[in-house]
């Protein structure tokens, strides 16, 4: 049972600390584990509005590859995070924390329920624990860079890494030019190591009081989903797309082009793969994807998951015990007999 009530006093400090902050609720999830559809439902219920937090779902014009929330459910609930920048480099996580923040103030103030719901684990964390007080990118930099990169290769550029800040390659795959890029342009711009900067600010004070839930489904469904909605996108315009996409010359090895579907139908598209062979790539990497979504928000302790689908009581019950704790009164999330060890 989750209590306000009955805690020792070295955590009262603490505590009356984290009581006067904003409360906000949190939804979180691998790829097609139901968030959405979980999120407008209980939105509906306990009178709240969603910021969304997806790395792709801020670009406008890509509705296929990014599978935004439907026009239905936007007209249910309101939504907030969708459509944000033009086609091109990318919203880091710094930017869309200081949106999110400035969503969560209007939300509160105009008296609903203010909600995070979405996939990127990264945004998620900046805007509950805050992000590091970082340089912003450097284009200028990463052009002379990238030039670099095409001429002596990635791996070189890794080595680079391994050498100036070796704990930080250690949790970078070498394939993963968007952190390695990171880490060496912010040694250059600073002069200090990201790895360090990161220790140094932990990401262990949360600046919103918050109540999370993990939307879970067994691994069978969910991989079943996801081959199916890639199906579903390969016959819905997800080519159509990607072929904007390269014909606006985009970065391969940056978002939006590197995302799942979109990196696999662009290999189809340049001649290096034939149709059959890029699908199956998609539906293997997204599978993966998941995996990894579901490592880094299980390392969150305080995520309650939740076994889908809910039925109608169950969303009523739910919203109830969430209006509580956005009052601050006591709430029990244990009257609910659908939670799971994820």
């Amino acid at each position: 049972m989750l209590q306000r009530k009955g805690f020792p006093p070295r955590a009262k400090l603490y505590i009356l600390n984290i009581y006067m902050k904003q409360k906000i609720i949190q939804v979180v999830g691998p790829t097609a584990s139901g968030k959405t559809a979980f999120s407008v439902e209980l939105a509906k219920l306990c009178g709240a509005e969603i910021v969304n937090v997806d790395s792709m779902q801020v670009y406008k014009d890509l509705a296929v590859g990014s599978d935004k929330p439907s026009a239905a459910e936007r007209e249910t609930v309101r939504f907030f995070g969708l459509d944000l920048i033009e086609l091109g480099p990318p919203m880091d996580a710094a930017r869309f924390a200081d949106y999110a923040d400035a969503c969560i103030a209007d939300i509160a103030q105009r008296g609903k329920i203010p909600m995070l719901s979405g996939g990127t684990g990264l945004y998620h964390r900046c805007i509950v624990r805050g992000i590091l007080d970082a340089p912003s990118r450097d284009d200028a930099w990463r052009a002379a860079l990238r030039a670099e990169r095409d001429i002596v290769g990635q791996d070189a550029i890794y080595a680079r890494l391994e050498n100036i800040d070796p704990d930080l390659a250690a949790n970078i795959m070498p394939s993963d030019w968007v952190r390695i890029e990171r880490g060496l342009e912010y040694y250059a711009l600073t002069g200090k190591l990201l790895s360090v900067a990161q220790k140094e600010h932990g990401f262990m004070q949360p600046r919103y009081d918050v109540l999370s839930f993990g939307v879970w489904r067994p691994r069978e469904e969910r991989y079943e989903k996801i081959n199916s909605r890639l199906d579903e996108m390969w016959k819905s315009g997800l080519l159509e797309e990607t072929q904007i996409l390269l014909d606006a010359k985009l970065d391969l090895e940056e978002l939006p082009l590197k995302a799942l579907g979109y990196k696999q139908a662009a290999c189809y598209l340049l001649g290096n793969c034939s149709h059959d062979e890029a699908l199956e790539r998609a539906k293997r990497e997204t599978r993966r994807f998941a995996k990894r979504q579901m490592t880094w928000f299980r390392s969150d302790k305080a995520v309650h998951w939740l076994r889908m689908p809910l039925d109608g009581g169950q969303f009523e019950t739910l919203a109830t015990q969430v209006q509580k704790f956005m009052a601050g009164e006591d709430f029990d999330l244990s009257i609910l007999p659908i939670w799971v060890d994820a």
